[in-house]
């Protein structure tokens, strides 16, 4: 994508979750570069609190969290009012233990490893309103 494309996206806020600070900030700096607001956390106790304040257009969540894992973050996102409708992309080496009820809560779900490139579409795709295939 461009950087004049980027340029639509200058006041969302993206909310990253993740606790390996490579992938976290290999995230943030690429999704900055595509226009978006980035705020990066490490711990899922801050995760609820934060999106409530916060309000991102989408959530991208590891699963393996210190403090708080991220099934428990999803299910809380999911239950409150005030998350609710913000999607949720779980980005994770465990997405093969994702229960279908969880599944159908996320927007979409990429596993580790993965190409930035694939991150980029699928987040695209979320906030556009495209639907999975």
């Amino acid at each position: 994508m461009t950087q004049a494309n980027g340029a639509n996206h200058t006041q969302q806020s993206i909310l990253v979750v993740e606790d390996s600070d490579e992938i976290r900030d290999l995230l943030g700096l690429v999704l900055e570069e595509e226009g978006y607001r980035v705020v990066s956390l490490k711990d899922g106790r801050e995760v609820v609190e934060t999106a409530r304040a916060l309000q991102p257009v989408l959530v991208t969540l590891d699963l393996a969290l210190p403090g708080k894992d991220g099934w428990a973050i999803a299910r809380e996102l999911q239950d409150d009012p005030e998350t609710v409708n913000i999607p949720i992309l779980v980005i994770s080496a465990y997405t093969r233990e994702l229960d279908a009820p969880l599944r159908r809560q996320v927007a979409r779900v990429i596993s580790k490893p993965f190409y930035i490139t694939q991150v980029v579409s699928e987040v695209e795709a979320i906030l556009t309103g495209e639907r999975q295939p």
